[in-house]
């Protein structure tokens, strides 16, 4: 299903961004835990959470340090468009950080940042300002864990001094999408929902506001309200949906990831997941895979959309035919 090595990195050699006038420093950047003013280029940039180590190789500059990614990454605990992204830019891969769920300071401290990059992350406070002692930390627009793809690009770009190359970067990555999605016209305008198997006898359903679920409206689909019975989750950006409400999303086709073909066959088979007129047109998605589900529904980056998303959107594409058959 997946792209070859040598048709991924064709598709990342169009996506090189040409040199621009820098930014000036000092340059301050606001963000959830405050403000951080960075004085100089920096050189020596560790990055921390999800995405900001692609979006840094994209920008031309080498990360000493990033996160291991248990999901979707490799045994090195490295992501495959990562992987292929240095390889492209002819990079050395960068010391990845400890498998830990806080930031590893003493090795993060060993590399001697002079930034340190968590756009997409769950920084404490605590966290921000022990990391904040070591060098200048960029966190969070504003919740933890929550930020567009376009968000991490323009703020890593910003941090980095390279502001007009990080614009070009969201816009030549979003005009490619939407070719992409012009190969499958019943796309546009489709009503989705994004959802989740929880396991317990109920979905999650990503509504608008999540940034997995704004991938999908930047492309011209429209995110579905909520289900008559379902329980909005404490961040506002998902409800709870029983299984015996399945059939009640409001939504022309399902957009679902899983883990491996046995999950996503298991779920759709279940009797109260048959009786959606959805499942029985086919109109949902059968996308498999840790590595896919985290390039286009989890760490997402220019560099992940461009190793997974035109598979995807082959798939979406066949779900919303499905949908709009007669």
């Amino acid at each position: 299903m997946l792209k070859t090595f040598a048709v991924a990195l064709a598709a990342t050699s169009a996506f090189i961004v040409p040199a621009m006038a820098q930014d000036a420093f000092p340059v301050t950047i606001e963000h959830a835990l405050g403000s951080t003013t960075i004085e100089a280029k920096p050189s020596r940039i560790v990055t921390w959470g999800w995405s900001a180590q692609d979006v840094v190789i994209d920008l031309g500059i080498e990360p000493v340090g990033m996160p291991f990614f248990a999901y979707g990454g490799g045994d090195d605990g490295v992501l495959p468009w990562t992987e292929e992204a240095l390889a492209e830019k002819g990079m050395d891969l960068p010391t990845v950080l400890p498998n830990t769920p806080e930031a590893p300071l003493e090795a993060i401290a060993a590399l001697q940042p002079d930034l340190i990059l968590a756009p997409y992350s769950g920084l404490t406070e605590d966290e921000y300002a022990a990391l904040s002692n070591i060098a200048p930390v960029v966190a969070f627009p504003e919740k933890p864990w929550f930020a567009s793809w376009q968000e991490v690009v323009t703020m890593t770009g910003k941090a980095l001094g390279l502001s007009a190359e990080a614009d070009a970067l969201v816009a030549e990555t979003m005009d490619w999408m939407i070719a992409e999605r012009d190969l499958y016209p019943e796309i546009e305008g489709t009503v989705f929902a994004n959802v989740v198997n929880r396991n317990d006898g109920q979905v999650s359903v990503r509504i608008e506001g999540d940034p997995r679920v704004q991938l999908f409206a930047d492309i011209g689909m429209v995110p579905a309200g909520e289900a008559p019975g379902g329980s909005l989750v404490d961040t506002k950006i998902a409800y709870l949906l029983s299984y015996e409400k399945f059939d009640q999303i409001p939504a022309e086709m399902l957009l679902s990831f899983f883990s491996n073909q046995q999950s996503a066959d298991d779920f759709f088979a279940m009797e109260l997941i048959q009786l959606s007129p959805l499942v029985r047109k086919n109109a949902y998605t059968n996308l498999v895979g840790d590595e896919l589900t985290m390039a286009v529904s989890g760490a997402i980056t220019p560099a992940s959309l461009r190793w997974g998303f035109a598979d995807v959107i082959k798939e979406v594409g066949r779900a919303a035919a499905a949908a709009k058959a007669e």
